[in-house]
Formats: C-alpha cells, sequence, structure tokens
C-alpha cells in the first residue's frame, strides 16, 4: 500500500490516484482542494499584473506553490 502526504496541508491522501484525488508537480504532490487554492492565489497573483505572459503564470504557479509547500 502506498501512502502518500499532501506537501502543503500535510494530510494523508486516501486511497490515492494521480489526476484524481491528487496530483504531482514540479515533484510536489498536492491535494485537490490545495490545487484549487493553489490556482486561486496563482489567479489573484496574475490579476495585479499589467498583461498575461504564460512564462509570467508558470513563475507565478512555482512560487506560489513552493510558498505553500514550506
Amino acid at each position: 500500500m502506498v501512502l502518500v502526504y499532501c506537501d502543503s496541508c500535510k494530510k494523508e491522501i486516501h486511497k490515492p490516484a494521480q489526476g484524481v484525488n491528487y496530483i504531482s508537480v514540479v515533484g510536489l504532490d498536492v491535494c485537490i482542494p490545495c490545487r484549487d487554492d493553489l490556482i486561486r492565489q496563482t489567479a489573484k497573483e496574475m490579476h495585479k499584473r499589467d498583461s498575461y505572459q504564460l512564462k509570467a503564470y508558470h513563475a507565478a504557479y512555482e512560487q506560489t506553490l513552493r510558498r505553500m509547500c514550506k
């Protein structure tokens, strides 16, 4: 049996199935509620900027993810 813990909230993910109840991003496992929070926080960060650039979005996404998973 494989145990997977969310790197953000530190809770165990029961019956882990990648893409169903957790995702792996940049080597970090994140549960779906934390992923939703990650997307929400990244969107808020991107709304502060003048123009949308995919490279800036990826940078903000990774920065927010690293901040959440300390």
